[in-house]
Parts: structure tokens; C-alpha cells; sequence
């Protein structure tokens, strides 16, 4: 289980001072500058304080960040860098590639354990069988509240389901589950989340009789709220 530090397990000062060292190396005069006169006993009593309210994961994610930021972080910015947000659109494909990976066995590929719980909240059925317009509301819900925890259980092994005797899968839903096995991840927030709808309106435009009137719907509704 992933859970934030408490005040009898606090960031040792150790610790603290490993991460400001960290900083100086890599930001010099840059990094000294910005405290000013400031009293630095206090400064770093205060980030002890404030980082203790993260995971040990998230703190390690922000330690990391570091290396692409060019001027130091203040407290605040760095607590960005522990918990950067979450593109909710980007979030739901990576909920709904996640539950039809699970479905075959596999844990699935999750950015961050509030996605894959929200899509616990939401359901597998509906993640699948629903356009992002239909569960915009419960999703984006969903996965504001589990963001808020702070701490999140280890994701679980996947349970493989047994389909039912002679179970008859409408073409309807056999070409949803295609348009959605087909949905490109990209986890980073840098990276462009809607090549995947990109990929399949060029090929619908080149005349590409593979691609279903389904997957162009999915993915002219994703590229529709970059105008929202």
C-alpha cells in the first residue's frame, strides 16, 4: 500500500538535506540566490513538514523531476513535481486500454493508482461499452476523488472472468472492443494524447476500409475537445 508519511515517520533531516544538496549541484548560484537572507533552518523544517503529507513514491517522482527543470523549485513547484496533474481525457483512454488489458490476463499499464481505481469506481462494463461524453461526469468524479486520497492501495492482479457458455458478442460491441484495443497510450503529459485519433482519421481519409464507422466516431470525439 502506498501511504503518505505521518508525523512519527517524518522526512529525516538527512534526507532533507540530501535533496537541497541535490539542488545546489545541479542549479549553483541559481538555487543559493533564491533564499536570499532567508533563515534555511526554517526553510527546510518547512519542506520536512509539507513533503511528509506525500508517498515516498511521489517524493522520489519530484527528486526526480528535477533533472528536467532548469531554475530550482520552490516548495510549491515541487509539490507539482511529486503529484504533476492529470489530463482526464488522457486518463480515461489509459482506463479503458487498462480494464481490456486486465481482461486478458494483464495488470495493465497505469500512470498513476488514482486511474486505475476511478476506473474501479466507474466499472469495467461501462469504460467499455460508453463513449468519454456518456461517463465524462462520473469519470472526471471519480478520478478527482480518488487524486484527493493522497495514498492509494497497490494495484491488484488482474482475475481473468470466464465468458459464459455459448456467449454471443453483437458486432456492435466486437468493433468497440477494436477501436478501443487500438487506442495509442502515451503517458507522458508532453506527448501528444490524441495521435491515436490522428492515426485513424488519416487512414479513414486515405480511404482505409479496415478502419470501422465506430473508430472514426471514438476518434473525432476525442479530437473534438480540443475545441472545448
Amino acid at each position: 500500500m502506498t501511504q503518505s508519511l505521518t508525523s512519527t515517520d517524518r522526512i529525516s533531516e538527512a534526507w532533507i538535506e540530501r535533496l537541497f544538496e541535490k539542488m545546489v549541484a545541479l542549479y549553483g548560484n541559481k538555487f543559493l540566490d533564491m533564499w536570499g537572507k532567508a533563515d534555511l533552518k526554517t526553510v527546510k523544517a518547512l519542506w520536512s513538514q509539507e513533503l511528509c503529507k506525500l508517498s515516498r513514491d511521489e517524493i522520489v517522482r519530484g527528486a526526480n523531476a528535477l533533472m528536467t527543470q532548469e531554475w530550482p523549485p520552490t516548495l510549491p513547484q515541487f509539490i507539482k513535481l511529486c503529484r504533476p496533474s492529470i489530463d482526464t481525457v488522457a486518463a480515461y483512454y489509459e482506463a479503458v486500454n487498462g480494464v481490456v488489458a486486465r481482461e486478458h490476463g494483464n495488470i495493465g499499464e497505469w500512470s498513476h493508482p488514482a486511474i486505475f481505481w476511478a476506473s474501479v469506481k466507474v466499472g469495467a462494463f461501462d469504460l467499455k461499452h460508453q463513449s468519454y461524453s456518456q461517463v465524462k461526469a462520473r469519470w472526471d468524479a471519480a478520478l478527482n476523488d480518488e487524486l484527493q486520497k493522497g495514498n492509494w492501495t497497490a494495484i491488484p492482479e488482474p482475475m481473468i472472468a470466464l465468458p459464459a457458455p455459448e456467449a454471443k458478442v453483437s458486432k456492435a460491441v466486437a468493433e468497440k472492443y477494436i477501436a478501443e484495443t487500438q487506442i495509442i497510450k502515451k503517458e507522458s503529459s508532453r506527448v501528444d494524447h490524441k495521435e491515436w485519433a490522428k492515426k485513424i482519421m488519416q487512414r479513414h481519409h486515405d480511404g482505409d476500409e479496415l478502419i470501422t464507422g465506430l473508430q472514426v466516431s471514438f476518434a473525432k470525439e476525442a479530437l473534438s475537445n480540443d475545441m472545448h
